[in-house]
């Protein structure tokens, strides 16, 4: 009787074993894992995958007998809450890195990778080591699953780990690092930008790449209280929660921080964001010239420089008691020597041309109703540039378009007031086609000096563009090669003018000016800037 208990407890010890084998090996294939319904994205990301040869336990087990064994009563608890309903749809699994590198060898990992096919990485730098205090592991950036990659490059690691808790657009590390000195010319809304001129100054990608991140990466409180309300005393201790959290457990960044991008952004948001904070936005008509808004009758032009992504600070980084005072020199330190008296020559254009344009308002203070329009608009646009208090500096562009879109509506009430058509003032040369007018803005208000003679380029402008006096060849940038002697090409000598009686001025300037021009106002000053003697008008007494 003993004796046949005996077979049937081992013949039931076998039928169980071989029942626990097959169902071992049953739940060790990866169509197991499959056969729950929340699973099957994570079985199909997988099947896809370049680990698709590796199985679900090679990975998700510990190796050894015992890492296998702890898997499988792991696998029956899971089991069991499945039955019952008690599962989460979001399953957390741990992937120990002696896993990984059971197949991607240390040796390998030695090696600098490429990412993206320009970034430079290197796994030794974050692997083996605290880094800023935290001991990482593989699927801390390995952990992303998408088509064809079941453990891709988790992005928004690097994103948390490198800038939060660093100054507001810094990183930890290099901007080199990861985009390399940039090589190519690039086109900035149709502007071609090239950055060698400003590698070679020294200028700091932060000069101008200020705004390039989005969101915080903190931890909101309540993140934490979604998995363990009873311990809120230990949020904010990082040196405990890290550990825990990263090293041990394997849980994303991204589960506790909140979502934080890098990437070039619309700087609109991002002037003046600390200054706006305390004081309500009072640079608010800086702004608008900078964005190349809130002038009337003239379509919105944003500077260069706000397309190009510089803030406030890029520029004002001279420090007073009251406010941040943009100087010259910050011209210079960027764009190299002249840009200080470039900055100048815009300074002295848009002050004299708001001179002259606020004189000629009070003059026509006084203007027919069907003018009221065009006065109070040109007014408007003139108190705008004035409040600005840059003279043109912020948007040169924008001002001088402003300006003269004033000088126009004032022409249009002069008209009106004395009852004649209005006539459009002929636009001068500017050396648009060969790129002078992006920089040398105003130059018609610059004075200059030839054979011992002050001369006005507005009145060279009018018939002539630049390369007839400058050349414009990148190489000779601006250098005057006109001589004293070339200038008898255009201007006739004194003496061959003096032959003329003072009614034959139409004998030139016929093509140019009507009839009626003989009884108006005779400008003393465009002749002197034109080197014409007084005799060759004039009789001699």
């Amino acid at each position: 009787m003993r004796r046949r208990w005996l077979v049937l407890a081992l013949g039931a010890i076998a039928i169980g074993a071989w029942l626990a084998w097959a169902g071992a090996r049953a739940t060790d294939q990866p169509s197991f894992c499959a056969s729950c319904h929340f699973m099957k994205p994570f079985y199909d990301n997988w099947a896809s995958s370049s680990h698709a040869r590796v199985t679900c336990i090679e990975c998700h087990y510990e190796h050894g007998f015992v890492g296998y064994v702890t898997g499988k009563l792991r696998l029956l608890g899971e089991m069991m809450r499945y039955w019952v309903g008690a599962y989460n749809v979001r399953p957390h699994s741990r992937v120990s890195d002696r896993n990984c590198l059971s197949c991607h060898q240390e040796k390998a990992i030695e090696k600098v990778t490429v990412y993206r096919k320009k970034i430079p990485f290197s796994h030794t730098k974050h692997y083996g080591g605290a880094v800023r205090g935290i001991e990482l592991t593989c699927t801390t950036c390995h952990s992303q699953l998408v088509q064809g990659n079941h453990l891709a490059v988790d992005e928004s690691a690097c994103r948390i780990c490198h800038f939060t808790g660093v100054a507001r657009g810094q990183a930890l590390g290099d901007c080199y690092k990861c985009h390399g000195p940039p090589k190519d010319q690039i086109l900035i809304r149709g502007v071609v930008f090239n950055h060698s001129t400003y590698l070679k100054s020294g200028v700091e990608c932060l000069t101008c790449h200020v705004h390039v991140t989005r969101g915080t990466g903190d931890v909101p409180r309540e993140k934490c209280f979604s998995c363990h309300v009873e311990r809120f005393e230990e949020y904010g201790k990082v040196e405990l929660i890290h550990p825990i959290h990263v090293t041990e457990q394997h849980l994303k960044c991204a589960d506790c921080h909140s979502e934080l991008h890098h990437g070039k952004f619309e700087l609109a948001q991002a002037l003046s964001p600390d200054c706006a904070s305390c004081h309500g936005g009072r640079h608010s008509v800086q702004e608008q010239i900078y964005i190349g808004t809130g002038g009337e009758g003239v379509e919105p032009m944003p500077d260069p420089m706000f397309v190009s992504g510089v803030i406030c600070a890029g520029c004002h980084q001279s420090r007073t008691p009251v406010a941040t005072v943009a100087q010259p020199q910050a011209c210079v330190s960027c764009h190299g020597p002249g840009y200080d008296r470039l900055m100048r020559q815009w300074q002295q254009f848009v002050s004299q041309k708001l001179s002259e344009l606020r004189e000629q308002l009070a003059q026509i203070e006084q203007q027919p109703n069907q003018a009221l329009e065009l006065y109070e608009e040109a007014k408007r646009n003139i108190q705008l540039i004035e409040e600005d208090r840059s003279l043109g500096v912020h948007n040169i562009h924008y001002v001088s378009a402003l300006l003269r879109r004033s000088a126009e509506n004032i022409a249009r009430v002069r008209a009106l007031r004395e009852q004649r058509e209005y006539v459009a003032e002929k636009p001068l040369h500017t050396g648009e086609s060969f790129g002078c007018s992006r920089c040398h803005v105003g130059v018609e208000y610059l004075a200059f000096v030839q054979a011992s003679q002050t001369a006005s380029h507005k009145a060279h402008l009018r018939n002539a563009d630049c390369n007839a006096c400058h050349a414009v060849q990148p190489a000779e940038h601006g250098q005057t090669f006109a001589a004293a002697r070339d200038c008898t090409q255009c201007h006739p000598p004194a003496e061959r003018m003096a032959q003329l009686e003072s009614q034959d001025c139409l004998h030139c300037h016929e093509a140019q000016l009507p009839q009626r021009s003989q009884q108006a106002k005779f400008p003393h000053e465009t002749h002197i800037a034109l080197w014409i003697r007084c005799e060759a008008c004039h009789e001699k007494v």
